[in-house]
């Protein structure tokens, strides 16, 4: 075990792994970039609270070593060093393992391992070139009195807050979509945008899948929270903003679900637009089925030709005034179905009377906003409770 650890020790030897402590003193709050890991946790001592944060790193390539340098006991380094990927919080002892999935737009899809021990918070990130905590970090450059009082749990709050915001961008641009596939649909219902509407909805469940876990993780960890320092009135401060989260994490919840509500509603319509479509082609060729059967049933009596003598002849065939008589004949069938057919509604334009039906209720309801819209612009809008 102490060759594997040394060995930790010294990476990284990947140019696009980084390591980065942050280091609160008495002065201030200190950053410093580190080579290896060794180096980080060597400037611990100097720090009443620190956060080393280690980005394009895998989280078993570190976990022996922080094994010997945090004390992380061996059933938490063999959880991190077996590489099980799914979003939960496990408690060994004086630390707490908590992991995360982010999705951002501009980091992608990652999943992000927190260590909150006492006084140190360690966080692990697999991709590199992309930054999950840069508002946070640019926090950090101007603190604040609350952020020179901080300590890992305040920070952990932090960084979950941010991988909780890296949803809403995604989120309101989904919403976005399908509100503009819902305008489309109305107007032009089109084959190609089943497929987009089916990209969404399955993006929203991948979403989904990273957020549920989220929500439960951060039920998890509402004890080991207050549980280092259960008297000081800051644990429990940090304790309400930390269910204040969940809250948060749970409205993002609500606002997928509807989302995923939505565009399966748009498949319905674009089921029932195109159902619609096949009526009416349906219903234009049965009038006109119907128009031309009384004319071809006159065009096949007079078609006949029966010469004789009467009364079993077919005198309109000598009459100087039969054809003109066969057509107008024909020509008072057709305006009588068409006034019956135009009578009974069956006649008049149909994407007429589908954008009357589709804008009547979009001009009554002009000043309401999606459920989407609302919460995501209330989180916002929200004032910032957290004891930072």
């Amino acid at each position: 075990m102490a060759e594997h650890s040394a060995s930790t020790a010294n990476f990284p030897a990947n140019s696009a792994t980084r390591i980065e402590v942050y280091g609160w003193t008495a002065n201030g709050i200190e950053s410093r970039q580190c080579a290896t890991l060794a180096e980080a946790t060597g400037l611990l001592p100097r720090f009443r609270c620190a956060w080393i944060d280690m980005e394009g790193i895998q989280p078993a390539d570190c976990a022996m070593h922080l094994e010997d340098a945090i004390g992380l006991t061996p059933l938490g380094s063999d959880t991190l060093i077996e590489g099980v990927r799914r979003p939960g919080a496990d408690d060994f002892g004086q630390i707490t393992i908590v992991t995360m999935r982010s999705h951002s737009a501009w980091s992608g899809v990652e999943f992000i391992d927190f260590l909150i021990a006492p006084n140190l918070l360690v966080t692990i990130q697999e991709k590199t070139g992309g930054d999950s905590f840069g508002a946070v970090r640019e926090r950090l450059r101007l603190p604040t009195p609350h952020l020179m009082r901080a300590d890992e749990n305040m920070i952990f709050l932090l960084l979950a807050r941010a991988i909780c915001e890296g949803f809403g961008p995604l989120l309101r641009e989904y919403n976005d979509n399908l509100e503009k596939f819902e305008r489309v649909l109305m107007q032009h219902p089109d084959a190609s945008m089943l497929d987009r509407i089916h990209e969404h909805r399955r993006q929203l469940l991948f979403i989904r899948q990273g957020l549920a876990p989220l929500y439960q993780a951060l039920s998890s960890i509402h004890g080991p929270a207050v549980r280092r320092d259960s008297t000081s009135q800051d644990a429990y401060a940090r304790l309400a903003a930390l269910r204040e989260l969940q809250d948060e994490t749970g409205a993002l919840l609500d606002v997928v679900e509807f989302q995923k509500d939505s565009a399966q509603h748009l498949l319905d319509l674009y089921l029932n637009a195109a159902s619609n479509r096949l009526n009416e082609i349906v219903r234009v060729l049965t009038i006109i089925s119907v128009i031309f059967m009384p004319l071809t049933l006159i065009a096949g009596i007079y078609g006949m030709n029966f010469h004789g003598d009467p009364p079993y002849s077919m005198p309109e065939l000598e009459w100087k005034y039969g054809y003109p008589y066969a057509l107008l004949l024909m020509l008072v069938c057709v305006i009588f179905l068409m006034g019956f057919f135009r009578h009974k509604g069956w006649l008049g334009d149909p994407l007429k009377r589908q954008k009357d039906s589709a804008t009547t209720p979009r001009r009554a309801n002009d000043g309401l906003r999606s459920p989407t819209a609302l919460i995501l612009s209330r989180r916002r809008g929200k004032n910032n409770r957290l004891p930072l």
